[in-house]
């Protein structure tokens, strides 16, 4: 035979030999890619629990390095899951043509890896809100003067965790909380902020639940109605707001709320038509407002009674 074509024949044989371990060279390196990719989705299944967890509590954010790490493991899971496909499905020669993107891949899976330890932290914290003001007008004489500064005495006071300001509709009870709120807003010293909450005589404790989740910008819209007031109550933890629940017309229970009153901690003002109501709200201090007509700006707490239907 000629020496010639037995080396030709050697060499085809030594080069499909090679070509052969070489396919079976990509499908071992996409196992390996596999394996590498599920430990980097379970490392982002792991941090995303642990920001749902951070993320309750008011005042932390999410890093925008976490956010995008997410996201680029998001877009590498479905590139993975495609490339195996492939890999799986692929002839002989097709699978030497996708032996580079698996190279790619890899290389990119292990840089992700690599960069999503977030020893620093995986959130930042941010200035809790503590209000818009709400700027309902000045106050004018005396006597509005003294009923304000009774208000701000009792609330001050660390002995009073819910105060009870009460009197006849159009008096200026509105009108003087809404002044205390504006001063929390203002005054850094014992309070984080205030949360100024108009019930009305159709409130609910839903209702009431939504505009608290507002200001505290937590989003309740897929917490069952069952579990709202336990939210409520985790994401004030460590808070220090002052409440004020105005114009309420019957009973409501802090707890199902989920508002925590508490020494140190967070404090109720309770505006009411009657006294009865402040007292069942375990207001322990009364404010009782007479008629100022002369001292409040002219129909500020009938326009807002009206628009409640009283």
């Amino acid at each position: 035979m000629d020496v010639n074509k037995v080396l030709g024949i050697a060499r085809h044989a030594i080069s499909l030999v090679q070509k052969v371990s070489k396919v079976h060279g990509v499908k071992a390196k996409m196992d390996s890619l596999e394996i590498n990719m599920g430990m980097v989705s379970a490392r982002k299944a792991d941090i995303n629990f642990q920001l749902e967890q951070e993320e309750r509590r008011p005042g932390k954010k999410r890093k925008k390095e976490v956010d995008f790490w997410m996201q680029s493991v998001g877009s590498l899971e479905d590139q993975v899951h495609e490339l195996g496909r492939n890999v799986e499905e692929g002839h002989f020669f097709s699978l030497l043509m996708l032996e580079d993107q698996v190279n790619g891949l890899a290389t990119q899976v292990d840089k992700l890896h690599d960069k999503g330890r977030f020893d620093s932290g995986l959130t930042m914290d941010v200035k809790p809100a503590r209000g818009y003001e709400l700027r309902p007008g000045e106050l004018v004489g005396q006597a509005s003067q003294t009923r304000r500064d009774e208000i701000w005495d009792c609330l001050m006071n660390e002995e009073v965790l819910c105060l009870g300001v009460w009197g006849q509709t159009g008096v200026g009870k509105t009108f003087l909380t809404k002044h205390i709120h504006d001063q929390i807003v203002q005054d850094r010293t014992r309070f984080d902020g205030a949360c100024f909450v108009t019930v009305s005589q159709e409130g609910t404790v839903g209702t009431i639940q939504t505009d608290i989740a507002h200001h505290l910008k937590l989003d309740l819209t897929e917490v069952s109605s069952v579990y709202r007031g336990a939210r409520l109550k985790e994401a004030l933890q460590g808070r220090k707001l002052l409440f004020i629940l105005d114009d309420v017309g019957k009973y409501y229970s802090l707890e199902e709320v989920g508002i925590v009153i508490e020494r140190n901690g967070c404090k109720l003002i309770v505006t009411s038509r009657s006294n009865d109501v402040c007292e069942q709200m375990n207001c322990r201090e009364l404010v009782h407002v007479t008629t100022l007509p002369q001292e409040i700006p002219q129909g500020l707490d009938e326009v807002s009674n009206l628009r409640h239907g009283h």
